[in-house]
Parts: C-alpha cells; structure tokens; sequence
C-alpha cells in the first residue's frame, strides 16, 4: 500500500466481521469504507458472484466492479 493510500482513512481502515459477514451473506448495505468495498467486491468475486450482483451489494456501478477485477484491482487494496 502506497503512502498515500496509507494516510486516507478510508483506505487504512477496514472492519475485517463486517467485510467476511457480507461475503459470506451478501446483501446491500451501505456505509462501507472504500477499502472494504473493495475486500468485499475481492471476496465475492472468489465465491463467482456475478459483477452486477457485486456493484448492487457494494453501492458501485458494474464498471467499477470490472474495473477492480482487472490488473490495478490486485494492487488496490
């Protein structure tokens, strides 16, 4: 993690319940760092949730959520 990232609250700081809770059962829910937004979206992706279904729990558009699988989505978070 860049220090950059590293000094954005949202990205340094990630509830790990809250984000395995939401993998495990998704539902939309609101309120999430960007940082578990993207935990979230990486942990759903793993289970082969669909992207469309990964952007409705996570409150992003589809082309995030295709954005985050490609390449930089390994290096952002």
């Amino acid at each position: 993690m860049s220090r950059w990232h590293q000094n954005r609250p949202c990205w340094a700081d990630a509830d790990e319940y809250d984000v395995d809770t939401i993998v495990r059962d998704p539902r939309p829910v609101e309120g999430l760092s960007r940082l578990e937004r993207v935990m979230v979206a990486r942990g759903l992706t793993e289970r082969r949730v669909p992207a469309p279904e990964i952007a409705r729990i996570v409150g992003v558009t589809t082309r995030c959520v295709y954005r985050w699988r490609s390449e930089g989505f390994r290096q952002a978070a």
